[in-house]
């Protein structure tokens, strides 16, 4: 299969396959109540800005700005309301990728969310993304009262094939 339009990869040396995978990508988060919420609150908190409060997501990731474009992966994880004196919120989450092309293996994510853009570290990954080092860069594009967030998403990585020695007889 041919990659899709909005995957990029090269194969960047040899011995060791050092791989960056660009992807260009849009978040869905609602926060509103099932059956459409993607998040839900699992600790409240009645401390200054939420500090404490605790969410876990499964917002979907699609290749294209509607929200009626594919499915291509999904943010599964959590977001703490970290900071007492301003609104932070602490994210950990892995993108679990469910297109063809990539299902399976997930990118594990970290970072903050302050603002309207910012950037997430990408610490590991399995499968096509072992050794994953890399960024995400966000940038929310609408957004309204009710938590329903649309971001646009930018993702490099650096992804490590180590490549089987022969096994040599003594």
């Amino acid at each position: 299969m041919a990659d899709p339009s909005y995957l990029q990869s090269v194969t960047l040396s040899q011995g060791s396959q050092v791989k960056e995978v660009v992807l260009h990508l849009y978040l869905y988060q609602n926060g509103q109540a099932q059956p459409k919420g993607n998040q839900c609150q699992i600790v409240g908190s009645t401390r200054p800005h939420g500090f404490g409060t605790t969410v876990v997501n499964d917002w979907t990731i699609h290749d294209g700005l509607s929200p009626t474009t594919n499915i291509v992966a999904r943010a599964q994880g959590q977001l703490i309301q970290a900071g007492m004196t301003a609104g932070s919120w602490f994210i950990c989450h892995n993108i679990v990728f469910t297109d063809d092309r990539l299902e399976g293996p997930p990118l594990n994510v970290i970072g903050n969310i302050e603002g309207q853009e910012g950037e997430w570290a990408i610490v590991s990954g399995t499968g096509e993304f072992a050794y994953a080092q890399g960024v995400v860069s966000y940038k929310v594009i609408t957004s309204t009262p009710q938590w329903k967030v649309t971001r646009e998403l930018h993702i490099r990585a650096l992804c490590i094939t180590l490549l089987k020695s022969p096994v040599q007889n003594t």
